[in-house]
Parts: structure tokens; C-alpha cells; sequence
């Protein structure tokens, strides 16, 4: 076998193994009050999947599971931790307070939430196998 398509195979096994290996992403919860509403939950958007699919931490279904998706949130410290296949992921958190509202993570939020912050714009997430994506804080509920 010659040399270049060795290199092409191997190179082709070597992503679709890191395409199955999974990866974390943890940080903070946010809520324009004193404490996290007992009810919010949180959300992943694959946005790299033709079919975009969405995990929520209140799946009680075998869906996040297949996916090998599992969400751990600790409302009482308000932070969160997701293990997820490596991807792109649009974040978002939604509580029955404001329901049908979707509070991503966004350029308001990483712009520290402050009236001279004026984009609101979702940032994709990105996971690569193996690595751990730390500080994304998930709640713009501020409309």
C-alpha cells in the first residue's frame, strides 16, 4: 500500500475514533434573582448533527443516554456539568418563571452581563475528545 493513502486512512480512523470519545462542559448558572429556580433546566443543541438534536437535564427518556449525554446541575451552588460526545453545542437553560424563554449562553453573558453589553448573540460550544471546557455560565434571563 503506498505511502499518502496509508497516511489518508489512518488519519480517517483517527477522527472517527475521536468523533466517539466524549468530552465536559462545566460552569455556572445564572438568574436575575437571589437563587436558582428549583424547577430550571438545562439544555445541550448539538449544531454540528444534520439533525440538530437537543438533550435536556429533564430527559427522563433513554434519548441523553444513547447519546451519551448526562447532566449533573447543582442548583444549590448554581453550576452545572455535562458529559457529551466531542461536538459543537449551543447551551441554554429554561425555567416554568419564564416559560418558553431559552437563556443561552451568550456574547451577553461573556460580556459580563452589564447595559454595555448589547449583543445577544448564542456562542457555539466547542468539545474536542478528551477535554474539559470549563467557566461557560448559562442563563441570559435579563430581556
Amino acid at each position: 500500500m503506498n505511502k499518502p493513502l496509508m497516511m489518508f486512512i489512518l488519519l480517517v480512523a483517527s477522527a472517527i475514533a475521536a468523533s466517539g470519545q466524549s468530552g465536559t462542559i462545566s460552569g455556572k448558572l445564572a438568574y436575575p434573582s437571589d437563587g436558582i429556580p428549583r424547577d430550571m433546566i438545562l439544555c445541550v443543541k448539538a449544531t454540528n448533527l444534520y439533525a440538530e438534536p437537543v438533550y435536556c437535564s429533564d430527559n427522563k427518556a433513554t434519548a441523553p443516554r444513547n447519546a451519551k449525554v448526562s447532566f449533573k446541575l447543582n442548583l444549590r451552588t448554581a453550576t452545572y456539568k455535562i458529559d457529551l460526545p466531542a461536538g459543537t453545542y449551543l447551551l441554554y437553560a429554561m425555567t416554568g418563571e419564564m416559560r418558553g424563554h431559552k437563556a443561552y449562553y451568550n456574547e451577553f453573558v461573556k460580556c459580563g452581563m452589564s447595559v454595555d453589553c448589547h449583543s445577544k448573540k448564542a456562542i457555539p460550544v466547542k468539545v474536542k475528545a478528551g477535554q474539559k471546557v470549563k467557566g461557560i455560565t448559562v442563563g441570559d434571563f435579563w430581556e
